[in-house]
């Protein structure tokens, strides 16, 4: 089962088609060009950005962390991590993106 967060991020064209984005993840279907971003693996990393069509792997798809967004394309995926670590540093005065998400849960 695909863990969401909260406030999920969406990226500008992935806007337009997050529903069936997000149904079609859940039923482990393949979806090329769009992109994840979940938290890292380990606490030296904060963030994470994989192409959806790793979930396609059951094991990746079983053990996949919570989803902090999604976007069409890497270069969206970018944006959003950048826009959110701008947020979280300049804005917010936070240390790191990760705990700034965990307390916006």
């Amino acid at each position: 089962m695909i863990k969401w967060y909260k406030n999920l991020y969406v990226g500008e064209n992935a806007k337009k088609r997050e529903r069936k984005i997000r149904y079609d993840l859940e039923m482990g279907k393949s979806l090329h060009g769009i992109y994840l971003i979940t938290y890292a693996d380990n606490h030296n990393n904060q963030l994470e950005i994989f192409p959806a069509i790793m979930l396609k792997r059951k094991t990746a798809h079983n053990a996949c962390p919570v989803i902090i967004g999604i976007a069409v394309g890497h270069r969206e995926a970018v944006k959003l991590v950048t826009a959110l670590a701008d947020t979280a540093y300049r804005i917010e005065g936070c240390k790191s993106i990760r705990s700034y998400l965990e307390n916006r849960e």
